[in-house]
């Protein structure tokens, strides 16, 4: 008879890993249906802590070292979601050190990245979003044989554990084929960048080349498309969207309540507005109808199915799923419960 895992037990109850291992090994508070509900299906499935037992003989701890920004609520979710679901894993053996850089600073990434190779990490977790930067680090990962786990990007031509996150360019896509609903031969859309961070961030890119696509493969005229920069041209840029007329807003990060409060308050008819992510700020836009959609990347679910891709790897010695795609969420003011 097959013996079911920790992973099968963890789903059949409906609760997380840790929480499995902590009714398994009696470590720490579960409630006492929970802790009941496991332990039933444990038994039904001929459960054996061998595999357990292997890890704490060889008293073996793990270091997961996480390459991330931390300069906006998106990233600070991620980071978040990485440190708590770490926290359910550390009495397993696996430990976490954080290198976190700012984006702003263009030498930073490139000096996390000198400090955490020297720290010789059992695993990475981090997000290539400037190719040529992560390419050459991931290429010095190969080297030393120390896995990786890609989060929110994804990179050609590397070789990680596991990339967790949306496509780029299908959000992109998604975002062009919301703003041009009802509107059969296209809209004028600006696309809204900040290049104050924007600049070489290929998610950006990935997601502006599947907007344009979309109007490509739709027979749509390309020059109802325009760019502007709005952390350099804010000021002049309600007079200039006012002489366009009605016109729509694609807003590739997670910046879309930027463009309301700078622009929008002067604008009549309100102008369509997509944007990414479902920070405080973006929330409360949604609610007020100034954004009408946002595609969410769900950051949180994406730092807890990292951390679990190294428990897999490295401790239950499982086989780890090398794309784990996170949906293209729209959330509108009518579905949002936040």
């Amino acid at each position: 008879m097959k013996k079911i895992t920790i992973k099968e037990i963890a789903k059949k109850a409906g609760v997380s890993i840790g929480t499995v291992d902590r009714v398994l090994h009696n470590r720490g508070e579960v409630a006492p249906k929970t802790k009941e509900l496991v332990l039933q299906i444990a038994k039904e499935g001929n459960y054996t802590t061998n595999v357990y037992a292997r890890t704490l003989k060889l008293n073996r701890t793990y270091t997961i070292a996480v390459l991330l920004p931390n300069d906006n609520e998106y990233w600070n979710l991620q980071n978040k979601a990485i440190s708590e679901t770490a926290e359910k894993y550390q009495s397993l053996g696996l430990l976490l050190t954080f290198f976190t850089f700012y984006r702003k600073d263009s030498a930073s990434q490139e000096q996390q990245a000198k400090k955490l190779l020297e720290s010789n990490p059992d695993g990475v977790i981090l997000a290539p979003l400037v190719e040529s930067g992560s390419t050459n680090f991931t290429k010095q990962l190969d080297t030393l044989k120390i896995p990786y786990v890609f989060v929110d990007s994804n990179l050609k031509n590397a070789n990680p554990l596991s990339f967790i996150g949306q496509s780029s360019y299908q959000a992109g896509h998604l975002a062009a084929k919301l703003l041009n609903l009802g509107f059969p031969h296209g809209k004028r859309t600006y696309i809204v960048r900040f290049h104050d961070f924007d600049s070489l961030n290929k998610t950006i890119e990935e997601r502006i080349k599947g907007f344009r696509d979309f109007y490509h493969d739709n027979g749509f005229n390309p020059l109802l498309i325009m760019e502007m920069d709005l952390s350099k041209d804010a000021q002049n840029f309600s007079s200039e969207v006012s002489a366009e007329g009605p016109i729509h807003f694609f807003v590739p990060s997670s910046r879309a309540h930027q463009l309301t409060h700078n622009t929008m308050s002067e604008l009549d008819p309100h102008p369509r507005i997509v944007g990414f992510d479902l920070i405080e700020k973006n929330i409360a836009c949604l609610k007020a109808g100034a954004i009408d959609f946002i595609i969410d990347q769900n950051p949180m679910k994406q730092g807890e199915l990292a951390i679990q891709s190294f428990y897999n790897r490295l401790i239950t010695n499982q086989d780890v799923q090398q794309h784990q795609p996170m949906p293209l969420e729209i959330f509108t003011k009518e579905n949002l419960i936040a």
